[in-house]
């Protein structure tokens, strides 16, 4: 975990703008007496959210629509990766009959 003053001197932001990040809950680290932790995760999302707008250019007005987007779209790929994982436990021939009902609709 990082602090708030090693994040933005890890990735050379400006303290009032991951502030303000923080207040639109784009990025949502926590806080342990009194000191705000950023995991893996927020640090890439810290990462992503200044790219986006320092490099790219993306509005704040765009960036809840993109960043509900995004989460979607994560939120789906770790819902399949279980899925997967479930369908990797079934015995083979639950496997291959799932296969074969998929191809069919496919």
């Amino acid at each position: 975990m990082k602090s708030f003053d090693e994040i933005v001197d890890d990735l050379n932001i400006s303290g009032s703008e991951l502030s303000e990040w923080i207040e639109h809950n784009w990025v949502l680290p926590t806080q342990e007496d009194g000191t705000i932790l950023f995991t893996d995760d927020d640090e890439s999302r810290v990462r992503l959210l200044n790219e986006m707008i320092n490099d790219i250019g993306v509005n704040y007005e765009a960036m809840p629509i993109i960043l509900r987007s995004m989460d979607q779209v994560y939120n789906l790929r770790t819902l399949l990766g279980h899925l997967a994982t479930a369908i990797q436990a079934l015995p083979a021939d639950s496997r291959q009959e799932l296969e074969e009902i998929i191809r069919s609709r496919g």
